[in-house]
This record gives structure tokens, C-alpha cells and sequence, in this order.
């Protein structure tokens, strides 16, 4: 008896001791794995030669993650027989020795935990020696894995922004808060958070599933203009004690690093705070195409947008997202955010001597834009309308009415104003109500926006599709001889009305010969 009470206590006690040790391990942490295009997209054209120099490869981990270890991976190809061995220095603390081989590899280097740290993480390529051939980097295979655990939250301005701008993990969605009636906050707001993270967020109406949360402050006991970091249910507001200092606060916030501030950041601070974005020379335009817009040439984004009116048509609710998405990424394109713009709902209330943007759906019924719009916009907004499944025109066979699939797509357009010349017009636009704020993220989020062209654009998930009217194409056989081009739908009508013709003769001839039968003249 007393034996099998000792092997019971025995027992207990090693099934308590394990469950103790269970309880004492460390919870397994989240492992983030991204292609190093998406952090470096110059990585494809990344070559270290002795005229080039060393390479080198920056990625940053959030404030608020402990990182545990990681693995680089390098697509590498020796450019020769005699290229020297590649050296891989890792934050100046881990050195790796690579031997060429006479094939394309992918090396995988280790990253331990002490290598690591909090924020920007430098992985410098060297050539052992300057003699002989170099090496190439291979983007498509070279990727970037990191194992971590969230250590905290946010505790100041300085980490809000550290935060954005972090490669791992990447903020998601992003949640800022609807002003009513006040879109050039929203706006302008947006801009800012897309120059720290380098890309265009995903905006969300809801603050539940968003990494950062931006919100607003009235107070008139304030000093003045201020950002100031809340931690609570928003992670940071834009504050003052009246308009003029909401729009100055978020000036600050579209222009200023904050990186270096505390819980507050001020008018007095931004003296000394690096800026966002660099304002460059901008080049001539070559045509009024759409890619004018997304190449940043002149006119627009000039002095920071200062000579461009944004017409926002759906200025509340989710329709401010597509507007939100799509200035995000012209200031990315344009290298700065556009802080002073005008921003309003209503085209007749805008600057006449500025250029205008429009954005939203309701734009489509704006007269300031559509009577100086050319003709490849209206080409665009047909094709746009099918897609959605509506039926605009005439139809040459029943299988034109089937039910195609809804794809969200929107149409883009930049043509100069006939009025005044010297006045520049782009509008973003959709007959898919529904659809244009997925559009939007598809434009902003993807390559769709560099391959936007022509007078006027088409795209959605599958590409962009320019139309420009002005580019002569090939003669066609009729040009060529001078002859008349018909439309199908001219051809159709004509076709139409010759059955019609050849029905009435025949009607006529059997009316003529039934006549004649019986003796009839």
C-alpha cells in the first residue's frame, strides 16, 4: 500500500513539474517571410563590381517586436570564372565568406539574434578584392525571413512613425477617422502616412482591424497646432483649437519627421524635424497624357501641389477611401505630399487660375469636367459600364446581352482645359458605384499605376488599357483610297435597311405578278 502511494506522489509530481516547465516556455513567435523586391525594388538591377562598389541591402523591424532570428537568402550569379569571393557583412557584427560557382545559387545566410536590432538593419556586399569580374543579385530569388515576438505597444510619436515606416512586420490597414464635410484633413493625412511607409496603405472605415488609428482633437484650450500621441483606442490625434490649426497639424504631419518626438509634436518643433520628401525640379510635360500624372511632370505636385485644386465628390463615408488611396499614391509618385492644395467637394467653389483633380464616382456628372473631356474618356466609360454587366448602345448579336463577370474597374483622364489652355485637368472616375473603392486600391496598390497612359485610361485587376485617339496608327484600306469608314453600327443600319429594301421589292414584284394573273394591268 505504501508502495503504490509513493508511485501516485511520483507521479504527481514529475506531471506537475512538466506542466510547470510547459508553462515557464516561451509562446512560439510569428515568422514574416517577404521577397526582397517588395522592400528593395532596385534589388533586380543590383550589381557589385569594383567600379560599383559595394551593395548594399536595408530592411527595418518595428519598435515593437523582440526579434528571435532570421534567415537572408541571395540569389547570387558570379558574372565570371575569375570573380572574387563575396563577403556579406551583417550590421557590421556578422561576416559571411561566399565562393563563386559556375551557376546561379541561392545562399542562405543565418541571422541571429544578437545581429539584430530595432529598426534599420544594413547588409553591406563586398568583393574580397577589387580584381576580376563582380556579381549580380537575383531579386526574383532573394527573400528576407524573420522570426519575432510583439514585446509592446506603441509608447510615443517616435515609434507611431518608426512603426509606419517598418519593413517587418509591414503596418496593414490603416483607420483614419471621418471629419464630416472636411476632406482636405483626410487627405493630406493620407499623404503623410504613404511617405513613411514608402507605399500606398490599405484605408479602412473601421478602426477595429487597423494597425494605426488617426483621429482628431478640438480643443480650445490647446497653445496650438499639435500632434499628440493618445495610445488609447486611437493611436494619435490631430489637434487645435480651430480649423486653421487642424489643417496646420496635419500640414506638419504630411511635411515633418516626427521620428525624434515624444507624446506631442508642435509648430516650434518642426524647426528642427527632418522633412518628408524631397521637392525636386519637375520636367516639361510631353503631351497631356496620363503619363504626365504618374511620371510627376509639370504641372501637377508643382510647389507641393500649390497650383491644384482636388475635387473630392464623395467627401464621407467609405467613398473618401478611393480618394484617400489615390492621393496617397501621387504623393509617392510625386515624391511629396500636395499640403497645399485646395481640397473641397464642389469644382465651382475651386480656384479658377489652379489645375484641377477630380476623384469619385460623382464626378461623371460634373460639367467642369466632362465638356472639355476628350473623346477617349466617354471610350473609356462605355467600356467600363460593360464590364459591370450595364448595357449601353446598340448590340449587333444577342450574345452581346449574356451576363458578363463584375469586375471593379475605374477610367482616368488628363487633358488640358480648351477654355483656358494653360490649365491641366486629370480626373479618376467610375460608373461602379460599388466597385471604384476596390479600384482605387488596385490602382494604388499595384503596377497598374505606372502603365497608366494615353489621354485616357481603363483598368482593373487584369491591367490598364490606354485609349489615345491622337497617335496615328497604320492607313487603313479605306484611308488609303479615299473611301468612307463606316462604324458597325452604321454598317449595321445600312445593312438593316437593305433587308428592308430587298422585302418591300419582293412584296412589290409578287403584288405585280398576282396582278398580271388575272389580267390586270
Amino acid at each position: 500500500m505504501t508502495v503504490r502511494v509513493l508511485r501516485w506522489v511520483f507521479a504527481i509530481a514529475v506531471g506537475l513539474q512538466a506542466a510547470i516547465a510547459a508553462a515557464e516556455e516561451p509562446a512560439p513567435g510569428s515568422v514574416h517571410e517577404v521577397p526582397l523586391s517588395n522592400i528593395i525594388h532596385q534589388i533586380n538591377n543590383l550589381s557589385i563590381t569594383g567600379d560599383t562598389g559595394d551593395g548594399l541591402v536595408q530592411f527595418s523591424l518595428a519598435p515593437t517586436i523582440t526579434p528571435l532570428d532570421g534567415r537572408l537568402y541571395l540569389g547570387l550569379t558570379a558574372q565570371g570564372a575569375d570573380s572574387p569571393a563575396l563577403i556579406v557583412i551583417v550590421n557590421n557584427s556578422r561576416a559571411v565568406r561566399i565562393e563563386p560557382a559556375s551557376e546561379p545559387f541561392t545562399a542562405e545566410i543565418a541571422l541571429p539574434q544578437h545581429v539584430l536590432r530595432n529598426g534599420t538593419n544594413i547588409v553591406s556586399l563586398a568583393l574580397e578584392h577589387d580584381e576580376g569580374a563582380g556579381w549580380t543579385v537575383d531579386g526574383a530569388h532573394s527573400r528576407l525571413r524573420i522570426a519575432y515576438d510583439t514585446a509592446r505597444a506603441p509608447a510615443s510619436l517616435g515609434d507611431i512613425e518608426a512603426l509606419l515606416s517598418s519593413d517587418i512586420p509591414p503596418v496593414g490597414a490603416v483607420y483614419i477617422e471621418d471629419r464630416p464635410n472636411d476632406v482636405m484633413l483626410e487627405a493630406v493625412i493620407a499623404q503623410g502616412v504613404a511617405m513613411r511607409m514608402g507605399r500606398a496603405p490599405e484605408f479602412v472605415d473601421t478602426p477595429d482591424a487597423a494597425g494605426v488609428r488617426i483621429g482628431y482633437d478640438v480643443d480650445a484650450g490647446l497653445a496650438g497646432a499639435e500632434i499628440r500621441f493618445t495610445g488609447g483606442d486611437l493611436d494619435f490625434v490631430i489637434a487645435g483649437r480651430h480649423q486653421q490649426d487642424m489643417e496646420t497639424a496635419a500640414r506638419l504631419f504630411a511635411s515633418r519627421s516626427i521620428r525624434q518626438a515624444g507624446t506631442s509634436f508642435r509648430v516650434a518643433d518642426a524647426l528642427t524635424a527632418a522633412a518628408i520628401g524631397t521637392e525636386h525640379t519637375r520636367l516639361e510635360a510631353d503631351g497631356a497624357t496620363l503619363r504626365e500624372y504618374s511620371q510627376a511632370r509639370l504641372p501637377f505636385g508643382d510647389g507641393r501641389g500649390a497650383r491644384t485644386a482636388v475635387i473630392i465628390t464623395e467627401p464621407d463615408g467609405t467613398g473618401r477611401l478611393a480618394a484617400m488611396s489615390i492621393m496617397a499614391r501621387t504623393a509617392l509618385a510625386h515624391g511629396t505630399a500636395w499640403i497645399y492644395s485646395w481640397y473641397g467637394a464642389d469644382s465651382e467653389m475651386a480656384p479658377e487660375s489652379r489645375n484641377m483633380v477630380f476623384i469619385g464616382t460623382a464626378a461623371m456628372s460634373d460639367r467642369n469636367l466632362l465638356d472639355g473631356a476628350p473623346v477617349e474618356f466617354r471610350t473609356a466609360l462605355r467600356a467600363a459600364a460593360e464590364q459591370s454587366g450595364q448595357r449601353t448602345g446598340l448590340r449587333l448579336s444577342s450574345a452581346a446581352y449574356a451576363d458578363a463577370a463584375v469586375r471593379p474597374s475605374g477610367v482616368a483622364t488628363v487633358f488640358a482645359d480648351p477654355a483656358n489652355p494653360t490649365r491641366w485637368i486629370a480626373g479618376f472616375t467610375s460608373p461602379q458605384e460599388d466597385g471604384f473603392n476596390r479600384a482605387s486600391e488596385i490602382l494604388s496598390r499595384s503596377a497598374h499605376w505606372s502603365a497608366l497612359s494615353g489621354r485616357a485610361a481603363l483598368w482593373n485587376e487584369s491591367g490598364v488599357t490606354g485609349y489615345d485617339y491622337s497617335i496615328a496608327g497604320t492607313p487603313t484600306l479605306a484611308e488609303r483610297f479615299g473611301l468612307p469608314e463606316f462604324s458597325m453600327r452604321e454598317i449595321a443600319a445600312i445593312l438593316f435597311l437593305l433587308a428592308l429594301l430587298f422585302v418591300l421589292r419582293g412584296a412589290w414584284r409578287r403584288r405585280r405578278v398576282h396582278d398580271k394573273s388575272r389580267g390586270w394591268k
